[in-house]
């Protein structure tokens, strides 16, 4: 494998093998000593060349051949000078760069083990910490968690302690009181004489005894009765328990068995019927918690008395709170009423105030209402004034407009009596006048009117002169020719009529360029397509020389037929068209040998478009004449 790259071939290859006589030895020791420094390696490798060695230089001289003679630097003349402050020996090369130490693995190690050892710390004090949080979560934790379990109790005794300082105290001080050392070889033997009767043992019955008496002096605190305040927790304390598994599994002992006692009853709960108070609660809880260690210990015998003390404190304890609830009750419910005397006296105070004000207010309301009324209708007042001299105005303006009104009709009218008496007695002559002057004004728009008709009438009569000459020109027997003169004085005629304009305009220009057909001509040259037709109507529309044969043939056999024949084949065509152009009917015949298809269609094709720009004609003419006959009908 390859380790040099691109770079140091390039870098070797890219520079002149032979240098400058005068800097050969310095550039090339510092090139060897740059490309020495750097790495060209794929793989990171260190540096193989020991800095505090001297390079070997290459040798002075330079094997050559035996026609090139040993040149030194001292031949060379322009490079003497240059030469003289070289020194013999290169610097040394820059130190190559210390190489990045790797980290070691115990090191490595040791910062695993850190990390791992405080997310364990901080992992045991959070499930520590929400351990008291939630309950499911402090099962789990204290169960499969090592030393999770002794984290959580002393942490909740360290709680506890702090909450109740005075407790723990007095308990640490009862626990080294009440402590009884008991010697080795302590309690009952198997000696007859140590079970506390002299002889022989009959039967069992002063053992019982002896148990009892026992029994009566372990507990002999439950007698003392309780406080009057707390009347059920004495009937709980009073009220035996049932302790039928304790007596039936004594056994008496035997004669040469040692003595034994009867197991004692163990403590009842403590139960306060009417203890509502968080405290008191808390307080039976406890008690109740320490009996059931007591009894899962069977230390009743030695705790009973103590315990029996506790259960009559707490409920002392619970006879005050309730006493003192009581009476905190009763003060509550005096102060309570007094405070509602006087929220009563001071709502009928505030009722009253608020009445006091209310119609103080109303008055002051009303005296406010009277005056705005009072401005209002002022105002009103005032507005209504103005109106009314307003209307007066306008009723006096309008009357002096009527008058002066009728003092002109008056005027006029005068002045027409006057004119009529005038005319009357001057023999009307200014009426007759004005007669004669409109009489003269109807003369001349009668005369323009007159001269109007004329033209038009002229117009008309010289539109259907052209186009009788058109139809002349066409119905020529002899020969076709062009009608161009006639359309183009047609045109002249009509000057801007845009539907005589229109109907030229239809017209194909090789019709009245070279003229058209005649009827008579049209006849004898559809005789001789009709033959044609006649010929090809057998013929399918890619026939060849054989199939026109029997075409030719059969078309001779083939009965022709007469009138208006029925059926859509070439011979009821052919007979139809004939008789149509007989009768002069060039429309339908065209219609009808527009019919055809095939070969036969293809035969009548020029015929066809004859009959075409015939029609075309005749139809422009037909349009022009119908155009001169609603000129000459309006002006009528």
């Amino acid at each position: 494998m390859l380790r040099t790259s691109l770079q140091s071939v390039r870098a070797f290859g890219g520079r002149p093998v032979v240098a400058a006589a005068a800097r050969q030895w310095p550039i090339a020791a510092t090139r060897r000593a740059s490309l020495a420094g750097q790495r060209f390696y794929s793989v990171e490798k260190k540096s193989e060349i020991d800095p505090t060695k001297q390079p070997v230089l290459p040798a002075s001289q330079t094997v050559t051949s035996e026609r090139i003679h040993e040149t030194t630097i001292d031949d060379v003349g322009e490079t003497k000078a240059a030469t003289t402050d070289v020194p013999l020996t290169p610097p040394p090369p820059p130190p190559a760069p210390a190489p990045i130490k790797k980290k070691g693995f115990f090191r490595r190690l040791k910062n695993f083990v850190f990390t791992l050892l405080v997310l364990g710390v901080v992992g045991f004090a959070g499930g520590v910490w929400y351990s008291r949080v939630s309950d499911n979560f402090h099962d789990f934790f204290t169960e499969y968690v090592p030393f999770g379990e002794q984290a959580v109790l002393y942490l909740e005794e360290m709680d506890y302690k702090k909450r109740f300082p005075n407790i723990t105290g007095r308990s640490k001080t009862q626990a080294t009181e009440d402590a009884v050392r008991v010697p080795a070889q302590s309690g009952a033997s198997w000696r007859v004489a140590d079970a506390g009767q002299a002889g022989r043992h009959s039967s069992a019955g002063p053992v019982s005894a002896a148990a009892k008496k026992a029994e009566e002096v372990v507990k002999p605190k439950p007698k003392a009765k309780a406080p009057v305040e707390a009347k059920p927790v004495a009937k709980a304390v009073e009220e035996p328990a049932p302790t039928p598994r304790s007596d039936s599994g004594f056994k008496a002992p035997e004669v040469n068995e040692p003595s034994k006692f009867p197991p004692l009853k163990p403590i009842d709960l403590l139960s306060l019927e009417d203890a509502k108070e968080p405290v008191v609660q808390d307080l039976v809880h406890m008690v109740n918690d320490l009996i059931l260690v007591i009894n899962a210990d069977n230390a009743h015998g030695k705790y009973g008395t103590s315990v029996s003390k506790a259960k009559d404190e707490i409920a002392k304890v619970g006879g005050k709170l309730k006493a003192m609830k009581g009476e905190f009750e009763k003060k509550a419910a005096q102060q309570v009423r007094e405070k509602i005397e006087e929220f009563d006296k001071a709502a009928t105070d505030l009722i009253d105030r608020v009445e006091n004000t209310m119609i103080s207010q109303e008055n002051q309301w009303r005296q406010d209402f009277e005056q705005e009324m009072k401005k209002v209708r002022e105002n009103y007042e005032d507005r209504v004034n103005v109106l009314l001299e307003r209307e007066k105005k306008l009723n006096e303006e309008k009357l002096q407009n009527q008058l002066a009104q009728q003092a002109l009709a008056l005027k006029k009218e005068f002045t027409k009596d006057v004119e009529k008496q005038v005319e009357q007695e001057r023999e009307s002559r200014l009426g007759k006048l004005n007669a004669l002057s409109s009489a003269v004004s109807d003369l001349e728009k009668l005369t323009t009117g007159w001269n109007d008709v004329i033209d038009t009438n002229l117009k008309t009569q010289q539109l259907h002169v052209a186009v009788e000459a058109v139809r002349a020109s066409l119905e020529d027997d002899h020969h076709p020719r062009p009608f161009i003169r006639e359309l183009v004085a047609l045109r002249e005629i009509a000057s801007d009529d845009p539907v005589v304009n229109a109907a030229i305009a239809s017209v194909n220009p090789s019709a009245y360029q070279r003229g058209i057909s005649t009827t008579s001509q049209l006849i004898d040259r559809f005789r001789r397509v009709a033959n044609e037709v006649r010929k090809a109507s057998l013929l399918p529309d890619e026939a060849g020389v054989a199939s026109h044969a029997s075409s030719w043939v059969l078309s001779h056999v083939m009965f022709k037929k007469q009138g208006l024949a029925d059926g859509n084949d070439v011979e009821s065509i052919l007979t139809r068209t004939q008789t149509y152009l007989e009768e002069g009917d060039l429309d339908s015949a065209a219609r009808e040998i527009n019919g055809l298809d095939g070969w036969a269609k293809t035969l009548s094709k020029d015929w066809l478009g004859e009959v075409r720009k015939v029609l075309e004609v005749q139809q422009a003419l037909d349009v022009i004449a119908t155009e001169a006959r609603l000129q000459s009908l309006r002006v009528d």
